[in-house]
Parts: structure tokens; sequence; C-alpha cells
């Protein structure tokens, strides 16, 4: 068997298993909204930390304060901006008795801007349930209600769900649906419940509900002050202590609207995907090589394969085969998060330019510095392993 063979039957013994902790997941995740409404309990701090984000706060803000869960406070940290977030803030909370707004303090060194804010909201915060969301999100009446019904349902310590992302242009659209994919084929959520095995942990921060004592007894946000993906690192945190987490479907409930283009979009995950890796070189180099891999040499040999150019009937029905499992589970990820269906027609060019932001996400951690929001972040140093 020559190379080229064997590369594509192991590749589409890869995505088979990918496509069965695909199906997995779709029976595992359930969806929010089909929960019974929770009675209002306990108090619900609803955190949101807010830096330039004229064009989303007042969507974001309105949508919680209208939540039909009345025990709950909203609290937004106004992260020193420079547009008219304060202001429109000022505006809302000028009819408002359950929304504070509360001026962030300079950022100190070895922090990075976001920890910094969602700190200073949980030192503010009154509720028994932390409820940290982003100023880019657009909530339900009934989000609230029906978080904390699974939240007291499970008895979790954390809850965290997958909201539904708007793809407005084509450069969101060929960036922001590979986090989603992810989430569905790649961490097998049957196995992660069971094991705390941290590297299967899987935290969106987007939506992120603690135990306020839960919260505070892994070290809050000042334990991950200087790591590029909070969420992750800590649900990776709560797992490693024992404790409870769920990952539920609030994309009928919950709308994100991450970045307005192409350029904002690849901004943003330049600053999270080597972090992804907890800044390992070999293991980030070797998984954005392989996604590179299974998602562009099947497709590559297929055509090659149609056009005479190869002409062995192993690579032909492998590549098919991969190709048609690639469809299978982008389309499913699709109908399960309400991302466009367009997505399963483009899925090589999303998956090959999500590669080369996590390339380059590794040379701009080396050998440049990365920004967001107008502030340098904080430099981790890597390691090979």
């Amino acid at each position: 068997m020559g190379f080229l063979q064997f590369q594509s039957i192991s590749i589409s013994v890869f995505l088979g298993i990918m496509l069965l902790i695909t199906l997995s997941n779709l029976i595992v995740i359930k969806k929010m909204s089909r929960l019974k409404k929770a009675i209002p309990g306990p108090m619900v701090s609803i955190l949101v930390p807010a830096r330039n984000e004229e064009k989303n706060i007042f969507a974001c803000v309105k949508s919680l304060l209208n939540q039909d869960y009345s025990n709950i406070e909203v609290i937004v940290l106004e992260d020193r901006s420079s547009d008219r977030t304060m202001e429109i803030l000022q505006s809302i909370g000028a009819n408002s008795d359950i929304l504070r707004i509360i001026k962030g303090k300079p950022l100190p060194d070895g922090w990075l801007g976001k920890h910094w804010a969602c700190n200073q909201l949980s030192a503010e915060a009154k509720g028994k349930i932390l409820f940290f969301t982003d100023a880019d999100t657009v909530h339900s009446p009934s989000t609230v209600s029906y978080a904390v019904k699974a939240m007291q349902i499970e008895e979790l310590d954390l809850l965290t769900a997958v909201v539904r992302e708007r793809t407005d242009t084509l450069g969101e659209l060929l960036t922001v649906p590979f986090m989603v994919h992810s989430i569905l084929s790649i961490f097998p959520l049957a196995v992660a419940y069971r094991t705390k095995w941290r590297a299967l942990s899987v935290t969106c921060g987007q939506f992120m509900m603690f135990k306020k004592e839960s919260y505070c007894s892994i070290g809050g946000h000042e334990s991950v002050r200087d790591h590029g993906v909070d969420d992750l690192s800590l649900g990776k945190l709560i797992k490693k202590a024992g404790m409870k987490w769920r990952l539920y479907n609030a994309s009928d409930l919950v709308e994100c609207k991450m970045y307005e283009s192409f350029k904002d979009a690849c901004s943003g995950f330049l600053k999270n995907y080597f972090a992804l890796f907890e800044y390992r070189l070999i293991p980030a180099i070797f998984v954005w090589t392989w996604i590179l891999a299974i998602n562009v040499f099947p497709l590559t040999m297929l055509m090659l394969f149609i056009s005479g150019v190869v002409n062995s009937s192993t690579i032909g029905i492998s590549s098919t085969v991969s190709v048609l499992f690639s469809l299978i589970f982008w389309l499913l990820a699709s109908a399960k998060f309400a991302l466009s269906p367009l997505v399963a027609a483009i899925y090589p060019l999303i998956t090959t330019i999500s590669s080369i932001i996590g390339y380059l996400s590794i040379l701009f951690h080396f050998f440049g510095s990365t920004k967001w929001k107008g502030r340098v972040l904080v430099k981790k140093k890597s390691r090979l392993i």
C-alpha cells in the first residue's frame, strides 16, 4: 500500500470517528429552552464587561434588563472606552433600578483586559449565581430562567452554552463557524463529563454561569489573569476540582455578533488560537497541520481521481467517504446551532483559513505583539510540549 492510499484511508477513519463524536454530542448537548422555566429563587448577578461596544451595548443591556427572572441585578463594567459606550449606558441606567454601571480601574501589570474587568465585576456582585456574558450578545427574555433551572436540575457548579453566532458578512462566515464546528465534532462530551482529564473541557465565554462559591473556590478570574482564553482556563479549573459542569445549546435564546468583518475576526482569533494549546508549540503545530490535512487532502485526492491523474480506486473511495463525512457533520453543526447552511459548501475554505490563523497566532506570539481593543496583550511563556 502506497503512502497516498494509507493517508487516504487513515483520514477517512479519523473523520468517521469525528462523525461518531458529532452524533453522540447531538444527543448529549441538550437544548436549554426545552426545560421548564425556574421560579425566581437565588439572586443572579449578570456581569457584562464592555470596552468600545457602542454598536452592541444598547441591545445587549436592554435584553438583559427584560429578563422574566425577577431576582437579578445587571452590572456592566465600562472598561475605559474611547467611544460612546458610557454615554449609552448612562441613558439606559437613567430608567432602570436593577442596572449598575461601574467604571473600570486601570489595568494592572500581568492582567489581560477582559479578565481584569470580570474580576472587578465579580467583586461587585451580590448574587449567589454569577452569569458572565459578553457585550455583543442579545438574550431572549427567558434566558436566565432556563439557565437557572438547568443549574438547579443538574446541581451544576458551571453551566456554559453554545449561542447562535451571527455571520452577516462573508468574512465572518469564513472564520466564526469553525469554533462551533470544533465543539460539536472534536470533544466527546459523554466522556468529558465522566473524567477529570482537563483537555476534555469546553467552556464558552459568551455564556458562563457559575455558583458564586464554586467560582471563588477556584480563584475566579484572578487565577487565569494572564491566560489568553479565560473561559477554557476557568472550565479546566472547575474540572480539575472535580466540580460538575455541563454544556447546553442556547442558540435559540442567545445571539452573538462576535465580529464586524474578516479583519476583525482574524484579529480576534489571532489572540486566542495559540493560547488554546496553553502555548505549547509542538501540539499547536501538529493540530493545525492535521486539521488542514483532513479537510484539504481528501478533496484534493478526489479531484485528482475524477480528473484521472490518480487512478487508485482505494484513494477514490476513501476520499469520497471522507468528503461525505465532512459534509455531514458540517451540516449537522449548522442545524444544531443555527449556522448558515452555506458553511457546509465552503468548509474547506473555513478550515484552511482557521489553520492559517492558527499558524499566524504562533508566529505573532514569538515574533510580534498581539493587540486587542487598543491594548498590547500579555505575552505568556511558551514551551515545546
